[in-house]
């Protein structure tokens, strides 16, 4: 062993060179690229200062949050600790996001919500669009909704094909309830084609938000446009088929799925006007194909978008120092237009409630905004402010808009009073309402009226849809009176006199529009609903109670057979039709033999003396009212009865009390047979919601008016919600109780 070698000192191993420490990068990509310093908002201001906000995300998304959580914490302990009062980052606009994706309303002008409060207090009014955008999503995220994006307008026709449908849609569909506006649609479609397909390469989020969702609108244009092609229609229209057998139908329903796609596609993160109307145009659809519950659906979602945009209540915008004449002009209709698609909503609102026998979307104490203006529309709305029409000005759409709204204003209390009397009980309050509906009547502009019309205006080329639409407004105005006494039918002999006649009304106005039009119309949903309840009505009244009103029976019974012609004629087009027609069938067997009305022209055969029949109207109490200014708040003019612009004021107002002596004659008659107990009449909302149904519909009507089977032989069914026994297809079936009219059919022997 060599001391001095185990003695040397052992060489040292070679120094490592020191590990770079790891960072966790927090910074968004953008700004770690370009080395500069990045605030970590979402988009970081540095983005938006160079319009990048696409581009900046984070590829550590939590440790981004904790670094902001602990600088949050930090700042909080020197300003106080966890007492202290929250002071917003100036540059972290992250925090407003996250408001609005917990749901809170946009402000819209109203700094007293919660973001209106939070946008107050950072002082950021020119950042307010960057507060509402849409949580930035992945660059995979973004392709994939470009390229979604990209194949649903890619099923849009081309322009000389778009041109031709819309000429159809303006013409044909859009008057019906004028939810578009011609001048900013067609600026809209405009603006669309001028687009380079490398901005809409881009994907919809380079796109402005009106124009992000006008393809959704302009489907659903289409859709409608090809539901009201004529039997002779342009046949090069054909082209647009795109496999063998398929029809316009066909077609319209992929271009009305096509519009939903993009409106799901979009989210609900910028909606705009736009969107609202797409989402009307759909519910629209879905109604004229029979899809009712569907477009019931539709319907409160779209309510809930124009919710969103604040169409509910009136918005005072300021305006811009440096802001154009003609752009303030502009803007001003499309506040009119705003106005007008809420008004739509509302009506339709109230209107499928009443007629389906569902809740409203809309809550009344929520505030109304202000009606439009029923304006002449002008050649350059950038050069003329709206101003009400006057009298020699030929009426609009719109003024037809404004009546059908005023004239069912009524439908929000008939709503409400169905809901608090359940027992029928408060027909004072059916009393008044009664005359208040009729004063709205006796003040339409002559140009609406049903007797002896002004039809001055008709032979004008802008007026071509005035003859239909007086005959619209006569029905709309007699099922509002219809509706206010259907529940009252089964309690009351004046309710039911009342609502026969209105029911009458109904079908007359119902009839006349239905000579006036054409094939092409047939899928209107309006000449189903409306009628298809006065019909079942007028039939309810005279099985159950056979020898009251006869002087309106002959009548009936031509109206009954009429209006089942017309579902026949219209079945072919109309699924709503065709559903009915086999109810009414059903209901035209009991008809007969509660009236003792033999088989083929066979005469009436009373079987007890008509003397039973009640006075139409005792004492005179629905005779209309004095028309003066303490009892009505419909305004008049110096021309001595001619209204340009309605005003709904007081008329859905509680009504005041009646002494009950003022009812007392009429409304205390009692029928032979005590009917009380059966539910109110919903038949609309049977036919749709509870399966009703029969074993006729596809029945040729000559087999029971020829005497195949004997409808004396009808008899007692086999149960509730079934049909009945072998051999009688005249029984109802659904999902229906027994205490329902259907249900009370099934086991009644007229």
């Amino acid at each position: 062993m060599n001391p001095a070698t185990d003695d040397a000192p052992t060489p040292p191993s070679p120094i490592k060179a020191p590990r770079k420490r790891k960072r966790i990068v927090i910074s968004c990509t953008e700004c770690h690229r370009r080395k500069q310093k990045c605030d970590r908002a979402s988009p970081c201001s540095n983005c938006i200062a160079r319009n990048k906000r696409s581009l900046c995300h984070y590829e550590n998304e939590s440790a981004r949050k904790q670094q902001l959580l602990e600088e949050r914490v930090n700042a909080a302990s020197v300003n106080g600790g966890q007492f202290s009062v929250i002071k917003p980052n100036d540059g972290d606009s992250d925090t407003a996001a996250q408001i609005t994706g917990l749901g809170y309303a946009r402000p819209n002008g109203n700094n007293n919500t919660t973001l209106g409060i939070y946008q107050k207090i950072q002082k950021h009014d020119s950042e307010t669009g960057l507060l509402m955008s849409r949580p930035m999503t992945s660059d995979r995220e973004q392709t994939g909704l470009r390229e979604k994006y990209k194949n649903l307008i890619r099923q849009l026709p081309s322009k000389p094909y778009i041109d031709k449908l819309l000429v159809t849609f303006f013409r044909e569909v859009n008057y019906q309830y004028y939810s578009i506006d011609e001048g900013i649609f067609r600026d809209h479609l405009q603006d669309w084609h001028n687009l380079p397909f490398a901005t809409i390469n881009k994907g919809p989020s380079e796109l402005p938000p009106d124009l992000q969702f006008f393809p959704a609108l302009l489907f659903q244009c289409l859709a409608l446009a090809l539901q009201y092609q004529p039997i002779e229609y342009d046949q090069s229209l054909d082209a647009l088929k795109y496999a063998g057998g398929m029809s316009f139908d066909d077609l319209a329903s992929d271009y009305s799925e096509s519009s939903l796609s993009i409106l799901n596609l979009l989210g609900k993160r910028q909606t705009t006007l736009v969107t609202v109307q797409a989402g009307f145009l759909r519910t629209s659809y879905l109604k004229s194909v029979g899809m009712i519950t569907e477009s019931w659906h539709s319907l409160s979602s779209t309510i809930r978008d124009a919710q969103e945009i604040g169409l509910h209540r009136d918005i005072i915008k300021s305006r811009k120092p440096d802001e154009k004449p003609e752009d303030i002009l502009d803007g001003l209709w499309h506040e009119q237009l705003r106005r007008r698609v809420w008004l739509i909503l509302s009506l339709w609102d109230i209107h499928m409630a009443v007629v389906l026998g569902r809740p409203t979307t809309i809550d009344p104490r929520d505030g109304k905004p202000s009606f439009p203006i029923d304006a002449p529309v002008p050649k350059n709305r950038r050069e003329a402010a709206p101003v009400p029409r006057s009298n020699s000005d030929p009426p609009t759409p719109l003024t037809m808009l404004l009546w059908s709204v005023e004239i069912s204003a009524p439908l929000w209390d008939i709503f409400n009073l169905e809901k608090e009397d359940p027992n029928q009980n408060n027909t004072a309050r059916v009393e008044k309402m009664h005359t208040m509906i009729k004063q709205i009547q006796y003040h339409c502009p002559p140009f609406f009226r049903a007797q002896n019309p002004d039809t001055s205006f008709d032979a004008l080329p802008e007026c071509y849809w005035l003859p239909n639409c007086r005959n619209t407004f006569q029905g709309s105005a007699a099922f509002t009176i219809m509706a206010l006494h259907r529940p009252y039918i089964f309690t009351t002999s004046t309710s039911r006199t009342c609502a026969l006649k209105a029911a009458l009304d109904v079908l007359r106005a119902q009839r006349t529009l239905f000579n006036n039009l054409s094939s092409l119309h047939y899928k209107m949903f309006s000449l189903v609903l409306n009628t298809f309840d006065a019909i079942v009505l007028v039939a309810v009244v005279y099985i159950l109670y056979p020898y009251e009103n006869r002087e309106d029976l002959d009548d009936a019974l031509q109206h009954f057979e009429w209006g089942m012609e017309r579902f026949q004629t219209m079945s072919e087009r109309n699924s709503m039709a065709r559903a009915a027609l086999g109810v009414l069938k059903a209901i035209h067997v009991r008809l007969n033999k509660a009236l003792k009305i033999q088989k083929g022209p066979g005469k009436l055969i009373p079987s007890s003396p008509t003397s039973a029949t009640p006075e139409a109207y005792p004492n005179n109490q629905f005779a209309p009212p004095s028309l003066t200014p303490s009892n009505t708040s419909l305004r008049s003019d110096s021309n001595g009865g001619q209204y340009n612009v309605p005003s709904i004021a007081n008329l859905t107002s509680p009504a005041e009390s009646i002494p009950s002596s003022a009812t007392a004659s009429g409304w205390d008659a009692t029928p032979q047979v005590d009917f009380s107990s059966i539910t109110p009449l919903h038949p609309m909302h049977d036919l749709i919601y509870n399966d009703l149904g029969t074993g006729m519909e596809d029945m040729n009507s000559s087999s029971y008016e020829t005497g195949t089977w004997d409808i004396n032989s009808l008899g007692i069914g086999s149960g509730v919600g079934a049909v009945g026994p072998v051999g009688a297809p005249w029984q109802f079936a659904g999902d229906f109780g027994s205490d329902s009219f259907w249900g009370v059919m099934n086991t009644y022997q007229p």
